[in-house]
């Protein structure tokens, strides 16, 4: 009986312990301080006497019981406990200052840099980048993939030579690939590269940048359904406006064009409205507006100027209607905004849209800022109205008071346009003068002074001789014009047109004058020419 008893007991002992075996787990995983492994914390839990100091490495393991409510890390005198008593995780990872943990699949990397490496003489490091550098160097992708691993996995802040040569790396395979679905397999492990190099490197957003351009440009080649371009065209246009968010000001300007550029591919796909459009481009705007008023930036920020104007004007989305829309709500929303006020009527007119909104801003411009480019835009608003004396009195305050010889020029244009208009000629020619002489290379000037004497012809004299001097210093102007691209082919066909009202050989001769020699035309024109004939 005592022996049956005996072995009933052992038998009951043995079962105990499986129970305590199987009710036992355990949980592993590594520490971190700064984004670093942290060496020499105490890793201690709850309902066991078991306890681990972490290595070099930080990293640590515990045998838990299944009750076990918490874990403990202890470091000098401070101490934190963590709830485990709904995880039912094997690995638990812990950051010690609660900075972001290092992915798991990148649990024992090195997070040292170049000069760091190679001070300690990490031979692992130098022969896999070395080798795989010369590769790269030779063009010869394939064997620098192995190494490129090794080096991108493991040390992956040691250099961000390892991401650049990454994204080329898969740019080759990409351009190799034969089909599309590997193509696009190789662009994401590019991206992927860009993420990474974002977790480990500085400037996040000119990285973000980069991607953003090798993902459109690298998407618009492949051969995918319009559906698919669309759905793409969009996360480029994401990424590029994550970095437009996280650069600011310092936002790189090939990132502006292409932000605007994709911007505008989705509205002629019919993906955004207009109002999107126009609001990326004012969104693009304000920061070229900044860099233009830094010495170190405002060189690129010229170049980009014009090249963003050319964008926005060729895609259509300068709708009046939908110009109307953003900016009279954005005026509500800020009525005395003045920086928005120049911009929203820069915009409207060069979009030469008539309507209240450009009375109304003009007007309030003017109140808030009786500036040069303040008394043009109420010059053009009472043009509008046929108002046409206030008109001449605002651009004659808006020439008055500019010191930029572009604005000036075109001040002084448009005031010559509209004394022709109003049938004063001498007034019209003198200002088309003036805006040459604060911009000799205003082609459209001389053209205007030209039609300013083709209209004088009609009434200059009683004489049709007299006349018909004038179209020789008409097509003096012309032939001016002509010297300039934008005005060439205009003006060449002008000359042509006003060669053939020149007076004949015969008329010349009984006048006592000779072909080619000065010819003075007086009155208020007061001019000097050439004689020519047909």
């Amino acid at each position: 009986m005592k022996a049956i008893t005996k072995h009933i007991a052992l038998a009951l002992l043995a079962t105990l312990i499986t129970v305590t075996a199987f009710a036992q787990r355990k949980i592993s995983g590594t520490v971190y301080n700064n984004g670093e492994p942290a060496a020499g914390i105490l890793v201690e839990a709850h309902r066991t006497s078991d306890s681990y100091y972490t290595s070099f490495d930080g990293q640590y393991e515990l045998e838990v019981s299944e009750k076990s409510k918490w874990i403990r890390f202890t470091f000098l005198d401070e101490t934190r406990k963590i709830d485990i008593s709904d995880n039912a995780t094997d690995v638990l990872n812990y950051s010690w200052d609660g900075s972001e943990i290092p992915d798991a699949d990148e649990a024992g990397v090195i997070l040292k840099t170049l000069d760091e490496l190679r001070k300690e003489n990490d031979s692992e490091f130098i022969n896999n980048y070395s080798l795989y550098r010369e590769f790269i160097k030779q063009n010869n992708y394939k064997s620098a993939l192995p190494y490129w691993k090794i080096i991108y996995k493991t040390y992956p802040k040691s250099t961000e030579q390892i991401y650049r040569d990454g994204a080329e790396i898969m740019k080759a395979f990409m351009n190799e690939a034969s089909d599309t679905d590997n193509k696009k397999a190789y662009l994401d492990t590019m991206m992927q590269i860009y993420d990474k190099r974002m977790k480990y490197m500085d400037n996040v957003g000119a990285i973000m940048g980069l991607k953003a351009a090798d993902y459109i440009e690298n998407i618009l080649k492949l051969d995918i359904s319009e559906f698919e371009l669309a759905d793409d065209l969009k996360k480029g246009y994401e990424y590029a406006q994550k970095s437009i968010e996280e650069s600011g000001k310092k936002t790189e300007p090939r990132v502006i064009v292409l932000f605007l550029q994709t911007s505008r591919k989705l509205y002629s796909m019919d993906e955004f409205t207009a109002e999107t459009v126009l609001e990326d481009y004012e969104k693009s705007m304000d920061i070229i507006d900044s860099q233009l008023k830094d010495e170190e930036l405002k060189d690129k920020a010229n170049q980009v100027l014009p090249i963003l104007e050319q964008i926005i004007e060729g895609s259509g989305a300068m709708d009046c209607e939908a110009m109307n829309k953003l900016y009279s709500e954005k005026y509500k929303e800020n009525p005395n905004d003045i920086d928005f006020i120049k911009k929203a009527l820069r915009s409207l007119n060069r979009s030469k849209c008539d309507n209240k909104l450009v009375i109304t801003l003009s007007e309030k411009l003017y109140e808030l800022e009786p500036s040069s480019e303040a008394a043009f835009n109420m010059a053009r608003t009472f043009l509008k109205k046929e108002n046409y004396t206030k008109a001449f009195e605002y651009y004659e305050k808006a020439c008055n008071s500019s010191t930029d010889n572009n604005e000036k020029a075109l001040y002084y244009y448009e005031s010559a346009g509209l004394s022709l208009q109003q049938g004063m000629l001498e007034k019209a020619r003198d200002f088309a003068k003036k805006a040459i002489g604060v911009k000799p290379d205003y082609c459209e000037a001389y053209m205007l002074i030209g039609e300013i004497y083709i209209q004088a012809s009609k009434d200059f004299s009683d004489d049709s001789f007299e006349r018909s001097t004038v179209f020789w210093l008409a097509t003096d102007y012309f032939e001016k014009a002509a010297r300039y691209a934008d005005c060439k082919t205009d003006a060449q066909n002008k000359i042509s047109t006003y060669q053939n009202y020149f007076p004949n050989k015969e008329e010349v001769f009984f006048k006592g004058l000779e072909d080619g020699k000065n010819h003075y035309i007086g009155g208020w024109i007061n001019e000097t020419t050439k004689v020519r004939v047909k």
